[in-house]
């Protein structure tokens, strides 16, 4: 059985159309077991939502990961209505990824000032797999690993063998490299650097793209691996080492948990996802053991497939509050939305907010919404709660209590889309099926022109002689 590993574009390109979603602050608990700590909302939370201000200014007409961007803040003002003095912990959950050039976070300021919190990462989630329109969020936090995670399929303390495979072109043309090894019983390996790998039974191999020098690391959880490498042209000819290329192995003995913080830094596919602090560490361990919980050879494209899937990530942070006290809370960052260009000439960019989370807390008052326009997409098309449209430009929606629907808006160019938008966005899509179309048409027509010369030719012979 043959695959190829072309996952990282197939990933890009699934998630373009993916939304990225953020959702309203709620109280919750800390519920501790022996095997961990587990994030529990609180039914009878003493803190009221007095007043939201949220808004989502796109005035600075940002563009990044094929969505424009949004700036938005969600603040709060909140107060302690019990007489006792408090700390209430609080999560700010929201669906999203690791593909774009956004890290995952934002900033939260308590009175104006700056406050630490801390990210947590759910299972993969795909928002149409809801069974309801709002979040589940009780069922989403008991996904959410707040202890040291502990890997069933491998162990960190467990020694391995780190292979490099060099290999060096002595000729002009490119070649695929490429190295065969058994793996009995149990055995695993992960491999990295690499552009094609198959197996057949077990029997594993996997390869690499030369035009000069290229080189694969393969890590062994045991203690030797028999590796047998080869090489051969884009056309399937073998190749003769020491004539048409070399190959050196390099091996090097050390703990498999070394190995992967080595990895994780050096790696070009992970891209910004470093392993700063035990829930990254979490959220990497337990990727990394699903994968090798299906497959005894894993790559790196597998463990990025992970930072391309839409998951639950939860905001944690703590505000300290006095008997009676009341605070301004302050959430902000920056969000994309979905890029569609199925019905239009232009994308729309559609942005959804997780309101039902604040209903956790005692009370919800006076919701005022913004969103402000940029120039280049100065409409609200659609909207799943009404938004006047002011005179500056910008839409308002004011709500006395916490709103039954989530929100969700869609961004344009114009004010809404015509058939003409949607006549010339079928052609725009659809042009290089009417070029070809086109040409095979020309090409019949001029066949069948040649094909009746012809004919009248012969038949004009025959009349002639």
């Amino acid at each position: 059985m043959r695959k190829r590993t072309f996952m990282i574009v197939l990933i890009l390109f699934f998630f373009l159309s993916s939304i990225p979603v953020w959702a309203n602050s709620a109280p919750v608990y800390w519920e501790a077991s022996p095997s961990s700590n587990v994030m529990i909302v609180e039914d009878n939370s003493p803190i009221t939502v007095l007043k939201e201000n949220l808004t989502f200014d796109f005035s600075e007409n940002l563009l990044e990961d094929y969505s424009i961007v949004a700036k938005v803040t969600a603040e709060y003002t909140m107060k302690n209505t019990s007489e006792n003095e408090i700390t209430s912990s609080m999560v700010f959950p929201y669906f999203g990824n690791f593909s774009g050039s956004r890290k995952p976070g934002g900033q939260v300021l308590i009175d104006g000032s700056p406050v630490p919190y801390t990210l947590y990462y759910g299972d993969s989630y795909r928002k149409e797999d809801q069974e309801e329109d709002k979040l589940d969020l009780k069922a989403a936090l008991e996904e959410v690993e707040t202890g040291s995670y502990e890997p069933k399929n491998f162990s960190l303390d467990e020694p391995g063998v780190l292979y490099q495979v060099t290999f060096k072109n002595l000729k002009k043309d490119h070649f695929t490299g490429k190295v065969s090894f058994p793996l009995e019983g149990a055995e695993k390996v992960f491999a990295k650097n690499l552009n094609s790998y198959g197996y057949s039974g077990d029997s594993y191999d996997i390869g690499t793209s030369v035009r000069y020098q290229d080189t694969m690391e393969i890590f062994f959880l045991g203690e030797a691996l028999d590796l047998m490498p080869e090489a051969h042209t884009f056309e399937g000819k073998e190749l003769t080492e020491n004539e048409d290329y070399t190959v050196e192995i390099t091996k090097k003995s050390m703990l498999f948990q070394d190995y992967y913080e080595e990895m994780v830094a050096d790696s070009e596919y992970l891209g910004y996802f470093v392993i700063n602090n035990q829930t990254e560490r979490n959220f990497f361990l337990k990727n990394l053991d699903d994968a090798f919980g299906a497959a005894r050879l894993v790559t790196e494209d597998d463990l990025a497939q992970f930072l391309y899937e839409e998951r639950l990530i939860f905001l944690y942070y703590e505000t300290p509050f006095q008997a009676g006290e009341e605070k301004t809370i302050s959430i902000s960052y920056e969000a994309g939305g979905a890029m569609d260009r199925r019905s239009s000439k232009d994308p729309t960019y559609t942005f959804e907010y997780l309101l039902s989370p604040a209903g956790y807390f005692k009370d919800f008052k006076n919701l005022i919404l913004r969103v402000l326009p940029s120039e280049g997409y100065p409409f609200v098309i659609s909207s799943s709660l009404p938004l006047d449209k002011k005179e500056s430009g910008e839409y308002v929606g004011v709500f006395d209590t916490l709103p039954e629907k989530e929100l969700t808006f869609t961004m344009y160019r114009e004010e809404k889309i015509t058939l003409v938008d949607r006549t010339e966005g079928f052609l725009s899509r659809n042009l290089y099926a009417f070029l070809f179309s086109g040409a095979v048409f020309l090409v019949f027509l001029a066949a069948l022109v040649v094909g009746l010369g012809i004919r009248g030719l012969i038949r004009f012979k025959r009349h002639n002689r």
